[in-house]
């Protein structure tokens, strides 16, 4: 366990000047301050609903890419340094290399998150004029895409390992398609099985429960398949992304 805290806060010191932090605090900004710019253009007022959806389905369909994006980053910069001689070297044991570092990104990630909210809400409450911001609600929905992130976070950092940004950015883009798609009529007997669609799908729940407190969540199917697969794929995901790491020897010249 301190070796997992120690190389978890080497994660943090390598990237304390790099552009992935740079990515982290700028990105919360940009959204919010577009929003925010957004409805002030508007002539009428947006609704609170309306702003809450707006909001999170954009992040949940731009999550996929981000993720990728940085991942591949991630991976890339460690080729760079070391030819990832840091990661399968340096530290004995493979999976607290990987853990750590992936562990980090998650981390970044819910700051990042629970940063753009602060702003959001802020800039709704005090610049847009929307009266009711349900403040509880925007931060249980963002426990929710933090949860639901990790499964992508290890898919798309073996897919940066493995391949580089290009490959990881370009599947990063695949995640927005289906995270897009999902929030359509064409993703609602699906939905369950797809993690790039579990963010949003699963907020929507958590806002029709909070919004109708006699709402029958344990009936509905495809939400309770939707709980057993995100459990599922994410356990697994992570067991076989530790696996595959531990018998990667480093990515081949031609890759």
């Amino acid at each position: 366990m301190m070796q997992l805290y120690r190389c978890l806060l080497g994660e943090f010191k390598k990237r304390k000047r790099s552009l992935f932090l740079l990515l982290h605090l700028a990105i919360p900004f940009i959204l919010s301050g577009t929003l925010a710019m957004y409805f002030l253009s508007r002539n009428d007022t947006i609704s609170s609903e309306a702003s809450y959806v707006i909001f999170f389905e954009l992040i949940g369909v731009g999550t996929p890419v981000i993720i990728s994006i940085i991942c591949g980053m991630v991976a890339d910069s460690e080729n760079e340094a070391s030819h990832f001689r840091n990661m399968l070297g340096v530290i004995q044991s493979k999976t607290i290399s990987f853990i750590s570092q992936t562990t980090m990104m998650i981390f970044s990630y819910s700051a990042a998150i629970f940063l753009t909210i602060l702003t959001y809400t802020l800039a709704l409450k005090f610049l847009v004029g929307v009266n009711e911001v349900h403040f509880t609600l925007y931060y249980l929905t963002g426990i929710i895409f933090i949860g639901t992130s990790t499964f992508q976070y290890f898919f798309y950092q073996v897919i940066g390992y493995k391949y580089g940004i290009g490959i990881s950015s370009i599947c990063g883009f695949g995640g927005l398609i289906i995270a897009a798609l999902s929030l359509t009529t064409i993703g609602d007997k699906v939905w369950g099985f797809l993690p790039w669609a579990w963010a949003n799908r699963f907020s929507e729940y958590l806002r029709n429960f909070l919004k109708i407190t006699d709402i029958k969540l344990v009936t509905n199917s495809m939400l309770i398949t939707g709980v057993y697969y995100f459990f599922i794929l994410t356990i697994g995901m992570i067991i076989m992304s530790i696996v595959w790491f531990n018998h990667w020897a480093g990515r081949k010249t031609n890759d």
